[in-house]
């Protein structure tokens, strides 16, 4: 069910234990064909994802690393399955990340532990900053992506 409005709940008695369910707005309860027909709840259903435009789906196809040559496999624990290409910094920067190649194979574990963990994500950043300033400044790299996290690496270890 993707209406937020909907709430499955207990109400117990002394004589019995309910489970029943609800709608927050209109403070009633509800079965779940009544909830797909409410007009107020369907506004509130979360929008599809913007699709990915032609250039930008071929972008992705060929993204490319500076440091991995190998693209097919993690670049932390070496395993085969289920790679995905991660753009190193993201958000703002992913297209960023994208053209100048700041692209790490990562397994899904390795993946979720890149956006959890900050001393792991520090390490992956540095590194791609010391290969991309093998041809370019510290300025440059400033400019493009607004910091410099070789020295924030620095700076987590001692701190």
């Amino acid at each position: 069910m993707n209406c937020k409005y909907f709430k499955t709940r207990k109400k117990d008695n002394k004589k019995e234990r309910r489970i029943y369910n609800y709608c927050t707005i209109n403070r009633k309860e509800i079965t779940y064909d009544n909830c797909k027909k409410c007009n107020k709840c369907e506004r509130k259903i979360k929008t599809p994802m913007k699709k990915r435009s032609r250039k930008l789906k071929l972008k992705e196809k060929n993204r490319y690393s500076i440091i991995y040559q190998d693209l097919t496999k993690c670049a932390e624990c070496g395993s085969k399955i289920g790679i995905e290409k991660n753009e190193v910094f993201e958000g703002a920067y992913r297209q960023t990340s994208i053209k100048f190649g700041m692209v790490v194979p990562l397994c899904q574990k390795c993946h979720k532990r890149f956006h959890s963990d900050r001393l792991f994500n520090l390490k992956y950043k540095s590194m791609l900053q010391k290969q991309f300033m093998k041809n370019h400044s510290l300025e440059e790299f400033i400019e493009i992506f607004k910091q410099d996290y070789i020295y924030l690496l620095n700076k987590r270890k001692r701190g």
